[in-house]
């Protein structure tokens, strides 16, 4: 999830961060197994060589939501979905192998459409799986004006913010957090990270394809993509109720 700078610092890929004495705050590790369906993914190129991670979702027993620039020129994934994943992952993989997808419309220059699938060659069997929001939820929020009210929860893999700025800590754990609102584009979702006065949460490198909750719901209205360099202020997160990832999403057999 974080900026084109980001992209190119591959090996930490953006995603989710929560802590606290000058990290983002309000995250917590998922000690209790509440995402079970979210998991770290692991990207080889078409050599067999690491590239990097991000996270994912389950939306159903072998389709996972991930971000774009993620899947982008990608050849094939691994997916762990438990709590702590082995340090070892890259070279010794033991996920759930799978086939990365991108959107068909994703610009690496603009991240637009930055949504990405992963089918996987076995299933994972769940109670109970995340669904996604339809066509135009988010636009609907902010016309009822309730949207700048909302909070949303973020799960993801990502490297922490330690102290002092910028430093990041790497430890493969799950964590989950909670953003308030920040502002709606037509293709991003915003939301406000640490510092702020709302004692909630973000991502950073490594979350980047993690679902956000709508509320304590598990409805995900879109996906971790970029923010800042450190991790400390923006947290842009790619709509899923927009119709061009609807139409994507639509050809996995995933809708709302």
């Amino acid at each position: 999830m974080k900026r084109l700078l980001m992209i190119l610092m591959s090996s930490l890929v953006l995603l989710l961060t929560p802590m606290h004495a000058g990290a983002i705050t309000g995250g917590q590790v998922d000690t209790r197994d509440r995402y079970p369906f979210v998991g770290l993914l692991a990207f080889y190129n078409d050599q067999g060589e690491y590239e990097h991670r991000c996270t994912g979702t389950l939306l159903s027993s072998t389709v996972v939501l991930t971000a774009a620039h993620c899947t982008d020129g990608m050849a094939l994934t691994y997916a762990y979905f438990q709590i702590t994943v082995p340090d070892d992952f890259r070279e010794n993989p033991t996920g759930i192998s799978g086939t990365p997808h991108t959107h068909p419309a994703f610009r690496s220059n603009t991240l637009n459409n930055d949504v990405g699938i992963i089918v996987l060659d076995q299933p994972v069997n769940l109670d109970e799986y995340p669904t996604i929001v339809g066509e135009g939820f988010l636009s609907d929020l902010k016309g009822s004006h309730e949207i700048q009210d909302d909070s949303f929860v973020a799960v993801g893999y990502g490297v922490q913010t330690g102290f002092p700025p910028p430093t990041q800590i790497v430890d493969l754990l799950r964590r989950f957090s909670v953003s308030p609102y920040g502002g709606l584009t037509r293709g991003n979702l915003h939301l406000q990270q640490n510092p702020n006065a709302t004692g909630g949460g973000g991502t950073c490198f490594g979350d980047s394809g993690g679902p956000h909750f709508w509320l304590d719901t598990l409805i995900i209205v879109s996906v971790t993509s970029w923010g800042d360099a450190v991790c400390r202020s923006n947290d842009m997160t790619q709509r899923i109720d927009i119709p061009s990832v609807q139409e994507f999403l639509a050809d996995f057999g995933i809708s709302a």
